[in-house]
């Protein structure tokens, strides 16, 4: 996937070493972790060097390709596409709560979502959303998802298995 991704008001990029003290600092916020399967609470600033230094290996091993979504004020959120053993692609994403209901997820997931579709031949794009994160599921369902069935995904933050609505994309609508 490209490097650099550019929309109406955002760039996303690769996270850099100068994202980790805004990135920790909108990360240890309950309201985003508990949303979050795979992010702690606490988020300290050394789990955010870390994290970094991991996504620039996943992104070169082809396994996850994680961009930093940036406005004018710099770092707000990270959106990103991991692939799964059976070809199918799954996006993720999340937006620090002070730029929340600006339409920036939407815009980021929408820029990722056109460049995988551009880059990989794999029938589905895939996604879920905890039950309770309704924000969530109209950013998704207002970019063409549609639910497909339920799960239930373990939450790092909450330690707890919680209950996830799960969500599929055809290419076809990926490229409409």
């Amino acid at each position: 996937m490209r490097e650099e991704l550019k929309t109406e008001r955002l760039l996303l990029r690769p996270l850099e070493k100068a994202d980790a003290e805004r990135l920790a600092r909108l990360a240890n916020n309950w309201n985003v972790a508990r949303m979050l399967s795979r992010m702690p609470h606490p988020y300290t600033l050394d789990m955010a060097h870390d994290w970094i230094a991991r996504t620039a290996s996943e992104r070169a091993g082809g396994e996850e390709f994680v961009y930093a979504v940036t406005n004018d004020e710099g770092f707000i959120g990270t959106c990103g596409l991991q692939s799964h053993a059976d070809g199918t692609h799954e996006i993720g994403y999340w937006i620090g709560e002070p730029y929340w209901n600006r339409g920036y997820a939407s815009e980021a997931a929408r820029a990722v979502l056109d460049e995988a579709a551009a880059r990989f031949g794999a029938e589905t794009i895939i996604s879920g959303h905890f039950w309770e994160n309704h924000a969530s599921g109209r950013v998704l369902t207002k970019l063409g998802f549609r639910y497909t069935g339920e799960e239930h995904r373990w939450c790092v933050a909450r330690q707890e298995k919680m209950r996830c609505l799960t969500m599929r994309l055809a290419r076809r609508e990926v490229a409409a």
